[in-house]
């Protein structure tokens, strides 16, 4: 057993999204100041410039990013930070980290990459060579970079065979929510919680329920998140109506706090169609909550649901599987009823804040044991091995 390394109070930046923000990565980043690392580690904030309009000028960003660098790099200076841990995705956010992080090399501070994003691969793939050339670059020369799962953690590599990669899955709040213990004498409600992005299926969930609309006394749906490519709230009130839905569909808009957490209370099962998956959030509060999900086989959504335990997995773009495996949840209650004991404690066991701070806590460890002894190729100490399947939630990479 490798003896926890006791690291003096180190201050470590965190460069992100504000916690008000929309989104999977605010969410993290939220979770993270939360965090109790045991007085060891003070996390701080340094949010992320925002977009101040949709139509912004690509230039209008780059200036914009060339003051936060200047910010940042003062506020390096001014807490005498040793770690700066970015959170990244793709596009316009990959390279403004890149630039981030050679401001925290050049104050003498060790970065860890934190690589969200559903379509990250995509990005990487249709970028031309010397950009790709950039990104393999960045994801090698950072101390530390984050995967969010075995499946992104293998993706990565492909990129980048030299870069530290640590597999650390996102985390929800797991305790002081009550699991169901009856299900009520009314139509199955599925829920789904996203940006209404066309990469989440949207169109695709709207397509299977028309195919549900002759046994709709046993399905209900409601969509809930902001608007997005998928069409804003009259688009897609319209595409309900056009499909003849509005007697089971509903789009309520974004939900946050009591509202959303009352929603959840109110499911009986999850819905997530997406074409595309990095380890949403979404999904894991919903296991919380003890709800069965079906959902698209996509991006890290395999490693976390197994098929036939804690819900139903079917192949991306096929409305018709979507909707077969929503009606077989909704009109069998006692294998909803199973599988909703089997969500709650995978999420209790693998998916808990507590396993999240000690990931951290054994990561940013590893960053203080001997600078520079990683690049050795031994594994990093203090971060767990494993596959995914064991005990272990957290898998350390090295090439």
């Amino acid at each position: 057993m490798t003896a926890t390394i006791q690291t003096p109070n180190c201050t470590i930046i965190v460069v992100g999204p504000p916690t008000d923000a929309v989104g999977g990565m605010a969410s993290v980043v939220g979770q993270m100041l939360d965090l109790d690392l045991d007085n060891r580690f003070r996390i701080e904030l340094f949010p992320n410039t925002q977009r101040q309009h949709e139509h912004e000028s690509h230039g209008r960003r780059v200036i914009r990013h060339i003051l936060h660098m200047y910010r940042l790099q003062n506020r390096i200076r001014q807490t005498g930070a040793s770690i700066v841990h970015i959170h990244t995705c793709s596009g316009f956010s990959f390279y403004r980290s890149v630039l981030d992080m050679c401001v925290a090399r050049r104050r003498g501070c060790r970065v860890v990459l934190h690589i969200h994003g559903a379509k990250f691969d995509e990005f990487y793939d249709r970028e031309p060579a010397w950009r790709r050339r950039l990104i393999g670059w960045a994801l090698a020369h950072a101390d530390r970079v984050i995967a969010l799962s075995t499946h992104w953690c293998d993706q990565l590599i492909a990129m980048s065979p030299r870069a530290r990669i640590v597999v650390i899955e996102n985390a929800v709040e797991t305790s002081g929510i009550v699991s169901k213990s009856s299900w009520p004498e009314r139509p199955c409600r599925f829920v789904l919680l996203a940006r209404m992005d066309a990469w989440k299926g949207i169109d695709d969930l709207l397509d299977a329920c028309v195919g549900l609309r002759e046994t709709q006394n046993a399905t209900e749906v409601i969509l809930a998140g902001p608007t997005g490519t998928a069409g804003d709230e009259d688009v897609l009130n319209e595409k309900i109506r056009a499909r003849g839905l509005d007697s089971f569909v509903r789009y309520v808009g974004e939900l946050r706090g009591e509202a959303k957490a009352n929603l959840l209370a109110g499911a009986d099962a999850y819905v997530q169609p997406s074409h595309h998956e990095g380890m949403p959030i979404a999904l894991l509060e919903a296991l919380a909550w003890g709800l069965p999900v079906v959902a698209t086989r996509v991006g890290a959504v395999p490693e976390v649901i197994e098929d036939g335990k804690h819900g139903l997995l079917v192949l991306p773009h096929r409305p018709d599987l979507l909707g077969n495996a929503m009606l077989d949840l909704a009109v069998d209650t006692a294998l909803r009823s199973n599988m909703s004991k089997a969500a709650r404690s995978l999420a209790t066991a693998r998916f808990g804040l507590d396993r999240f701070g000690r990931d951290l806590s054994a990561l940013y460890d590893s960053l203080h044991a001997k600078p520079g002894a990683d690049r050795e190729g031994k594994v990093f100490p203090g971060v767990p091995v494993g596959k995914r399947g064991l005990t272990d939630a957290s898998v350390a990479h090295q090439v």
